[in-house]
């Protein structure tokens, strides 16, 4: 693979290139900030518009806060344009074949959590449900929240795997970089509502499949896709909660949960499922074992 597109050898480039703890402690501060802007302009705003007791009763909604978690974007790429010197492209989000590579993803994604939902299925653990906002009748509402489920998990990517994980993989090894950023990540979840010890194994796992597939294709477009894909398959596709939070009151079909949470999710939803472990771990031995082919882990794996 040619060096220069390795996206390592791309942030080894910066005139500031932070070790671990420190570019740990800043994704967490970029997050804070830039969520922090997001909050105050999205009250000022809406404050003109549907009056500012309507919005404080608002910030808890899903769509909100997806929009929200746009604005960590900004003191990211600043960072990256002012401090480190180096351009935004190098992070993985190259200019060709955009959509392309964005809508692969989406497929993956899809893919990855219909399997878990097969599972759950076909091991009785879950029944589909009846309902008014179902089927075609959603459709509306599944159109609104899509945008936002691209916009957070976008910028979850950006901050995670564009930019944390290969900071740390560059000062240190690109594997520390991949486990740094997967704990990270985890590390996010951590006060969502329903959480235990297996959801948040399972949020690392997505985050260490995420990031090996950013390592095998040098381009963060795809994962951007696999993420929101992902997320919008588990609340509006199948109904579930998604990572403790209820998505939407509407999706494509719904499901309901009898079992224990080992095999659900409990509260959490099926991100906190053995059958999402089974899926995730089989998927990132895949990835290893096409990493290995294509000689990137041995190569690159190592400083």
């Amino acid at each position: 693979m040619d060096n220069e597109r390795f996206l390592f050898e791309e942030a080894r480039k910066s005139k500031i290139l932070l070790n671990g703890a420190w570019a740990t402690i800043l994704f967490f501060l970029m997050s804070f900030i830039g969520q922090l802007i997001g909050g105050m302009m999205i009250v000022f705003i809406g404050s003109f518009l549907v009056g500012p007791e309507r919005v404080v009763d608002q910030l808890d909604n899903i769509q909100v806060l997806l929009w929200v978690a746009m604005f960590p974007i900004i003191p990211c790429f600043i960072w990256i344009k002012a401090v480190e010197k180096r351009k935004i492209s190098s992070i993985g989000l190259d200019k060709t074949n955009i959509f392309r590579k964005f809508f692969k993803g989406v497929g993956i994604g899809i893919l990855l959590f219909s399997s878990v939902t097969f599972l759950m299925y076909i091991f009785g653990v879950i029944t589909m449900k009846q309902g008014t906002n179902m089927g075609i009748k959603s459709f509306y509402g599944l159109i609104i929240i899509l945008p936002g489920w691209i916009v957070q998990s976008s910028a979850e990517e950006i901050l995670s795997r564009g930019w944390l994980m290969h900071v740390v993989g560059a000062k240190h090894k690109p594997l520390i970089g991949l486990f740094v950023s997967s704990m990270v990540f985890g590390f996010l979840h951590i006060l969502n509502p329903g959480v235990n010890i297996l959801s948040i194994l399972n949020v690392v796992l997505v985050g260490f499949l995420f990031g090996l597939y950013v390592i095998y294709t040098q381009d963060l477009w795809a994962v951007c896709g696999m993420h929101a894909a992902w997320n919008f398959s588990q609340g509006n596709l199948f109904g579930f909660s998604v990572s403790g939070l209820e998505a939407n009151t509407r999706s494509l079909v719904k499901f309901s949960s009898a079992g224990s949470d080992l095999l659900t999710g409990g509260a959490f939803g099926p991100e906190a499922s053995v059958f999402t472990t089974v899926i995730l771990s089989a998927a990132s031995i895949i990835l290893v074992l096409k990493l290995r082919k294509a000689k990137i882990v041995s190569l690159k794996f190592s400083k």
